[in-house]
This record gives C-alpha cells, structure tokens and sequence, in this order.
C-alpha cells in the first residue's frame, strides 16, 4: 500500500431497490413503519441490518415481530460482524461466505416476518 494511495477491501449494496425487492417486509419494518433514529445515506444490506438491530435492541419494534426477530437477528448481526472482521484481514473468500450468510439469514427473517 502506498503513502498517498489507499487500498480498501469493502462490501456496499449497489442499488438499495434490489434490498427492497429481497425483503420488502423486513424493509418496510425499518424504513417505512419505524423511523431510525439517525439517517442512513443508502438503505442497503448493511444498513438494513443495523436499522432492525436498534429497532429490536431498543424496543421500537411491534411485539408481533419481536419473537420472530430476536431467534434470527443474531446469526445474521454475527455475519455482519464477520463481514467486517475478514474484509479487514483482505480475505475475500470468507468475506464472501459471511455476506452468503447474511442474505440467507435476511431472507429466512423475511419469511418468517411475513408468516408469522
């Protein structure tokens, strides 16, 4: 790495419609019914994690989604927390695998969200 130039390994969402397509429910629960308490720049993957973490950690969420939530959320924080932890150690292979988890564990959180 340079002393002027930077390299970065980092994950993003390119366009935060495909987030909505995904899981319009989990969507609706932290952008549109609930406000967050700070504002989000993009309303991506990320970000959707973080907002339905505060809601359920401080208790703005409905209790109808307060079960569903609190068995799937921590798996899916967790894999954001490992996201982080590989793409800081550049290590693209299991920064791939953890975001794998991650949309798995939003999209097993959406299903339940809608059948509850």
């Amino acid at each position: 790495m340079g002393k002027v130039l930077q390299v970065r390994v980092y994950a993003y969402t390119y366009d935060e419609a495909d987030v909505r397509k995904a899981w319009p429910r989990l969507w609706s629960l932290a952008f549109e019914e609930t406000k967050p308490g700070f504002p989000y720049e993009m309303a991506g993957v990320l970000e959707l994690v973080r907002a339905l973490d505060d809601l359920y950690q401080f208790g703005v969420m409905p209790e109808a989604f307060r079960a569903v939530v609190a068995s799937g959320l921590p798996k899916v924080v967790k894999a954001v927390e490992d996201l982080q932890r590989h793409l800081a150690d550049w290590n693209p292979q299991a920064a791939n695998q953890a975001s794998d988890r991650i949309e798995e564990g939003l999209g097993e959180l959406e299903r339940q969200v809608a059948n509850p």
